[in-house]
């Protein structure tokens, strides 16, 4: 299931000239009887066949390149975004005698891309990770983005690993974190809160 077309993408409407050519032709045609009902009706004509001509177009969405800046929080970790940069941080912890590090990811935000108008992916080069490789890039998505709230995901692969998605660079980066690849690449949301 993919979560971002239909329900977060745009649609546009886009007209071709087939309806305006139907129109016309049929306007003239109509007109030419030169009666008042014979021009209602080709005007209605028009106006229907305008419509025909045009097609919805739900690939499209102007791209802003908007970043969610805030402290976003649960209850257990954090995304600091700001323009330029994101910081996350799941402190550690202690579970049955076994005492779990810090999990980091920081690193500079290379490329922006909204998916709509309230959901997009956040492309980063990797600085300082736990688990990510230094140099490497990868992607922060989000979704129903609001004021106050917010869900976020860092990609990941598949099960049963688990492990990181990373990208060599930015352009392999911008090919791979997609909104194609989200349901792939998010294995659950986080919901954080400012």
């Amino acid at each position: 299931m993919n979560l971002f077309r239909g329900s977060l993408t745009q649609r546009r409407r886009t007209c071709g000239s087939r309806g305006a050519k139907n129109a016309g032709v049929l306007a003239a045609k109509v007109f030419a009887a030169n009666t008042f009902a014979a021009n209602t009706f080709a005007a209605i004509f028009v106006v229907v066949f305008l419509v025909m001509g045009c097609s919805f177009d739900d690939n499209e969405h102007e791209d802003r390149g908007f970043i969610p800046v805030g402290e976003w929080i649960t209850s257990f970790d954090s995304y600091t975004i700001t323009n330029d940069s994101i910081n996350y941080l799941m402190a550690g912890s202690e579970w049955e005698g076994i005492i779990y590090p810090d999990t980091i990811l920081n690193g500079s935000i290379e490329k922006a891309v909204d998916f709509s108008n309230d959901s997009g992916i956040l492309i980063i080069k990797i600085t300082e990770a736990t688990f990510n490789t230094v140099d490497k890039y990868t992607g922060v998505y989000y979704s129903e983005y609001k004021s106050s709230s917010v869900k976020i995901s860092t990609a990941i692969g598949p099960g049963p690993d688990y492990l990181p998605v990373e990208a060599n660079n930015l352009s392999e980066a911008l090919s791979l974190f997609t909104v194609d690849n989200a349901s792939t690449h998010v294995l659950t949301w986080g919901v954080y809160t400012k």
